[in-house]
């Protein structure tokens, strides 16, 4: 996979899949996460629907930069990555699809770059107001339980909370086990470098102002079933940008289940065509 030193001084691994002359869908993945997130078979349905497609390790995960000790970050500075990466590829402007902190990210690149922004997709993610989208109190406890070292009980441990918050109904443990396992053995995320994305999701507390700035086209997706972020977070973030739309897929939790691809591509692929036109006309 390649890496990229971008202006942002972040060294950042990235994959692109498909044609560079197609529209750019952007994915930014959540915390705890890698590009793996996104797996490699649900860009290749974004392909075949005729966009280029980009995933990337945000900056503290996967084969990116790992800060020193002691550093901080903002959503800000997570933003000024994607956009730097936009720079790096040669790419005027994206569709910005962002999951859990990866939303929050995405909100960030729509209210502070919007000339960079095509569209944006916030998906089981909030504004960073307390009120909405809290999780439960269980599923909060196993977050914030620092997992062990021993790569095999640390996959035991990330497949054991993943069922806290997954999509019942689509529920694939050897999906699940094979992904934790990937994480583990590519790169495995340091207790410091997860504590300093949590502090980037945090920092700025309350974010419903500059959420309601936010001019690009929007749609927040959000499942029913998701217990980490409650729906009541994607209610929230659509009720707050002018204009955005509200997709609530049933049964949906917060992961990425084959199950629930078609219906994710599906909503991801009307929103940006849809933008498309309107930035033609």
């Amino acid at each position: 996979m390649p890496t990229a030193t971008l202006a942002t001084g972040i060294d950042c691994c990235h994959e692109v899949h498909g044609d560079p002359a197609d529209p750019t869908i952007m994915l930014v993945h959540g915390l705890g996460s890698q590009l793996l997130a996104w797996p490699e078979a649900f860009c290749d349905l974004l392909v075949a629907e005729g966009f280029q497609v980009v995933r990337f390790d945000n900056r503290d995960s996967g084969l990116s930069t790992c800060l020193p000790e002691g550093s901080q970050y903002t959503l800000s500075d997570m933003a000024a990555d994607v956009v730097a990466l936009l720079d790096h590829l040669g790419v005027a402007d994206a569709h910005v699809v962002g999951m859990s902190l990866g939303g929050m990210v995405a909100q960030t690149v729509a209210a502070e770059h919007p000339g960079r922004c095509r569209s944006m997709v916030s998906m089981a993610s909030n504004t960073g107001n307390s009120d909405f989208g809290r999780p439960g109190g269980d599923v909060l406890e196993a977050m914030l339980v620092e997992p062990p070292d021993d790569p095999a009980a640390r996959t035991e441990k990330e497949v054991a909370d993943n069922r806290l918050w997954c999509s019942p109904d689509w529920y694939d443990e050897a999906h699940v086990r094979s992904l934790y396992a990937a994480y583990t053995a590519r790169s495995p995320q340091s207790r410091g470098a997860f504590e300093r994305q949590m502090g980037a999701a945090v920092a700025d507390g309350n974010r419903d102002a500059d959420v309601a700035t936010i001019t690009v086209p929007t749609r927040v997706l959000h499942g029913s079933a998701d217990t980490l972020i409650d729906v009541s977070g994607g209610e929230h973030t659509a009720d707050l940008i002018p204009g955005a739309d509200l997709v609530v897929v049933d049964g949906w939790g917060h992961d990425l289940p084959p199950g629930s691809w078609p219906h994710l591509v599906a909503a991801i692929t009307e929103h940006v065509r849809r933008a498309d036109l309107a930035h033609a006309d």
